[in-house]
């Protein structure tokens, strides 16, 4: 028998006789391989949860870079979710991105629950993030706002605690007896003023900040390859063509 790698065959059979096969063939997502990649480079564990046979799931993971040792194929919704449970034994973070009801049991048990806008309800709702652009790219746009927005908040506080630790003393009246200096109420009030205004401004660059890395990782991003794909990294029009050969029906390469 032919090497089918990721395509699904289904039987047609005419009075209990087989008529025929046809093949089935799902289009990857363009970015599919580009993101697999970049998620390696900063760390990040990645892993494939199918519910078609080991040989698909392993031939589509060999397309987009992910070891065959990181496959799950076979999976049923429970066993997306006992995997899960097992990555997190170990104190790792675990996201999961997925659009379908069988992947809703597992974006619910994952720290962080990803999913597609073009997925089922019972996926959106259980997830933390939902792409609205349905592109698995935006996966790295969501990761990358995330680190920035924390970045942020952290300097926003340590500007805050700064500002105020030097600010109350003097405020307070500490340098009257050394320089004869004390803050008037309207000037305190000008400088608490001014503080606000740091903080706003330096969140407004956040902005700015995420435009640039932005237009960074689209000028990183290679050609566009179309391979096949599965599960999450399949894309969600899917093309099938047939003809006939041999007295089968197969599909068009």
């Amino acid at each position: 028998m032919e090497d089918l790698n990721n395509q699904s065959v289904v039987y047609v059979g005419v009075d209990n006789t087989l008529a025929g096969c046809i093949y089935v063939e799902d289009q990857i997502r363009e970015d599919a391989e580009f993101v697999v990649e970049t998620l390696s480079r900063q760390g990040i564990g990645v892993y494939m949860l199918s519910g078609d046979q080991k040989s698909a799931a392993e031939y589509v993971a060999s397309l987009v870079g992910i070891p065959k040792e990181r496959v799950l194929s076979g999976a049923k919704p429970a066993e997306k979710k006992r995997f899960i449970n097992e990555l997190q034994k170990d104190q790792n973070i675990v996201a999961m991105v997925g659009d379908g009801i069988n992947d809703a049991a597992a974006l619910a048990s994952s720290h962080i629950g990803v999913a597609m806008g073009g997925c089922v309800g019972a996926a959106s709702e259980v997830s933390s993030v939902v792409l609205m652009g349905n592109k698995l790219s935006q996966l790295l746009d969501a990761l990358e706002l995330s680190r920035l927005t924390m970045k942020t908040v952290k300097q926003n506080l340590w500007w805050a605690f700064a500002y105020n630790i030097v600010g109350i003393p003097i405020a307070a009246g500490m340098l009257l007896p050394v320089t004869g200096t004390i803050l008037t109420p309207s000037i305190a009030g000008a400088l608490m003023g001014l503080s606000s205004i740091g903080v706003m401004a330096n969140s407004l660059l956040l902005r700015f900040i995420f435009s640039s890395k932005q237009k960074q990782i689209s000028g990183a991003a290679p050609p566009i390859k179309i391979n096949l794909d599965y599960d999450q990294l399949l894309d969600s029009k899917e093309k099938m063509k047939y003809a006939i050969s041999d007295g089968k029906w197969r599909q068009k390469r």
